[in-house]
């Protein structure tokens, strides 16, 4: 980017709104482009411009004031080399879609991986500049990050003017909107340049939706002007957004899909896309209410570049719903790329764990996505060391976890893992395959004759503290080998389970509880021991079933009833409460609907490679495979990065295979499935 500087001859009373000024840039081939210049503070206007074509341009200002001289009918030339340095960003040129509009690319065709961090307020004065912001970039930078969502100055979570959403020079605009203010974007300017500099893409969110009423269309169109002449030169991403159909928190009904707002969303984007003449993609972040997609905060989705979703900050419950809002944005015309945006932060309420934040990553990719945005708490509000961002408008708060903790959550490293993993094959051509694999068909054991028991203290259905408490059981097994055992387990709220000191797993959704298979390892003939930990929130419940079969006679079966014993302190041990029957008290019938949304998901390219993401640690059975097929196998753990080979291995006749999960994992884990070529082929 080249910037030329403009002074005009005459005083302004008013010169954000009195003068407009374009200047007209025409390159060695003799095409034009009209440029937005912005107002720079007292007489000084300023224009940026870059190009790929080698050669020299000549320009010529247009001002609304022809009369002024020092801005109107101004020439000049520049002169474009090639670029000699390293920063994929000018050696390939900014993003755009690729011409089959499923995947992001470079200017040049270089697939481009979006693997994004969102830092909401991170142009505030509460993430420093330049310590504390070149430190976080740093981090990013080496994670293999490549967008940064950042939103210009009119900020979410906080009232208009609030001193958390200052920068060094203050805020955005005047407090009345009357004009904008280039003091807050020349400090801004400076952390732009700089994620630029090292690589890193900014897409930027022009404002918060709820300032849509507050501003007017109008004013909304005149900061986006500005933010095009500032930004458009520089290798960036438009947002046109943030949550563009939620009204301010603190309106009558809400929440609610504000369709006016949208509306005017949709003015204000026909606007960018006529004044951007260097065509940055557009996009505009939704709310959580109706279709979680981009398509719904704009009524005309032919102005959009990129689908870019929000789906809901949960664990296992926003499983299926992340999936169904993937698949239903890949299927959908006009084909866009798609992106989740938005997906359970991680430690949100300090409290959301890393699991479910890899899993919204993995789940999206493995459905067509075309990349994925992180995000953690403490970094897009920018908490600080004591000095958490605080109170919302409606009185609640998100967590105190700071920035620079947060940025070291492993979940950041963890989506870095992935991007490295995929971006070893042409991921840019992998298409979704939820038919490739699924679990071993190990049936749902049933918990129909298991009972909700809790330790004896009140009520538990209603107020048992919100605490940890200890169950077991002792049994008995026969003087032989179990040929197979099968452990299902719910508790409300979150447990862990062990089988005879050995930890099997735990899950944190009692709505579908988690079942473990091939347990018989964990077992021996005579006295066995299960132990869980289970941990509530207001109402408590732990129901729990094991079944083991042998080779020679009926299985056994070993439920939760008032044969367990439970306790506070794992010293003093008494006889559990039985609350009810499966299928009474609060919670009704847990069995788990919408299998194959939390079975494994898979993607890639037919008889060259595949990707199998296993989101718990159980056998996996490959299909389609061809029959006696052979492939190259490998294991990635999620958790750690590392790829273990498996060697080669082949299909039988019906064109499946069975890959047993990695020894010891008790978490998620991927397939990877590298066609072998025949000789000849």
């Amino acid at each position: 980017m080249t910037e030329i500087s403009l002074t005009a001859k005459r005083h302004y009373a008013d010169p954000f709104n009195e003068v407009t000024l374009d200047v007209v840039f025409t390159d060695p081939q003799s095409r034009k482009l009209r440029v937005p210049a912005f107002w720079a503070g007292g007489n000084l206007w300023k224009v940026r411009y870059a190009s790929p074509v080698i050669g020299t341009h000549v320009f010529r200002s247009e001002c609304s004031e022809r009369a002024d001289a020092g801005l109107h009918g101004v020439t000049g030339k520049i002169e474009v080399r090639p670029y000699t340095g390293r920063n994929p960003l000018y050696l390939h040129g900014p993003v755009r879609a690729a011409e089959n509009q499923r995947f992001l690319q470079y200017q040049d065709g270089t697939p481009f991986f979006w693997l994004g961090d969102t830092w909401w307020m991170g142009l505030s004065h509460r993430l420093h500049f330049p310590d504390e912001f070149q430190q976080l970039t740093a981090d990013r930078k080496e994670k293999g990050f490549t967008v940064i969502q950042i939103v210009a100055g009119l900020y979410p979570d906080m009232f208009p003017f609030d001193p958390r959403g200052a920068n060094e020079a203050g805020f955005p605009w005047q407090t009345n909107y009357a004009s904008i203010r280039p003091e807050y974007f020349d400090a801004a300017d400076k952390r732009l340049e700089y994620l630029i500099d090292q690589g890193l893409t900014p897409c930027i969110v022009g404002a918060w939706g709820y300032f849509m009423p507050w501003m007017g269309v109008e004013k909304m169109k005149a900061h986006w002007r500005y933010l095009i002449a500032r930004y458009g030169a520089m290798p960036v991403i438009w947002c046109a957004a943030g949550e563009a159909n939620l009204p301010w928190y603190l309106a009558p009904g809400f929440p609610y899909d504000d369709r006016a707002q949208v509306k005017n969303w949709t003015e204000v984007m026909r606007f960018m896309r006529e004044t951007d003449p260097f065509h940055r993609p557009i996009t505009i972040h939704p709310t959580g209410l109706g279709r979680l997609s981009a398509r719904n905060a704009t009524e005309d989705s032919g102005l959009l570049n990129i689908d870019l979703l929000q789906t809901p900050h949960g664990q296992r419950d926003a499983v299926p719903i992340t999936i169904r809002t993937v698949r239903q944005s890949y299927a959908d015309k006009p084909v866009l790329p798609v992106i989740d945006g938005e997906a359970s932060y991680e430690m949100l309420g300090d409290s959301l764990p890393t699991e479910w934040t890899r899993r919204m990553f993995w789940i999206c990719l493995m459905n067509g996505a075309a990349g994925h945005t992180y995000g953690a708490n403490g970094i897009w509000q920018c908490n600080r060391p004591g000095d958490p961002h605080g109170k919302s408008p409606h009185g609640g708060t998100y967590g105190k976890i700071p920035w620079n903790e947060a940025m070291r959550l492993p979940g950041s490293e963890q989506v870095g893992f992935g991007k490295r993993l995929l971006t070893q094959y042409a991921w840019q051509n992998f298409q979704p395959h939820p038919e490739w694999a699924s679990f071993v068909g190990e049936p749902e054991l049933s918990l129909k004759a298991a009972k909700w028991i809790w330790f004896p203290e009140g009520n538990p259905q209603q107020d048992a503290p919100a605490a940890k408490r200890f169950f077991r059981l002792n049994f008995m097994l026969p003087e032989k080998t179990a040929q197979g055992a099968i452990l299902r387990v719910s508790a409300d709220d979150k447990f862990d389970v062990r089988l005879n000191g050995e930890l099997i797993g735990g899950a944190d959704d009692w709505h579908a509880g988690k079942q473990f298979n091939d347990v018989a390892h964990f077992l021996r003939a005579g006295v066995n021991n299960m132990a869980i930990t289970a941990e509530n929130l207001p109402a408590s419940g732990l129901i729990a079933a094991l079944e083991v079969s042998f080779a020679d006679g009926a299985p056994m079966e070993f439920v939760s009833d008032s044969a367990w014993q439970g306790s506070k302190d794992q010293v003093t041990w008494t006889n559990t409460l039985v609350e009810a029957a499966y299928g009474g008290g609060p919670w009704g019938q847990i069995d788990q609907a919408d299998g194959d949304l939390y079975g494994p998901q898979s993607t890639g390219i037919s008889d060259v490679v595949r990707i199998t993401y296993a989101p718990e640690g159980q056998s996996v059975v490959a299909r389609g495979l061809g029959i006696h097929a052979t492939y190259l196998g490998a294991y990635f753990d999620p958790v750690s990065g590392a790829k273990t080979e498996i060697g080669l291995i082949k299909s039988g006749d019906d064109g499946s295979w069975v890959c047993p999960a990695p020894a010891g994992c008790d978490h998620d884990w991927v397939l990877v499935l590298e066609k072998k070529k025949t000789p000849g082929q």
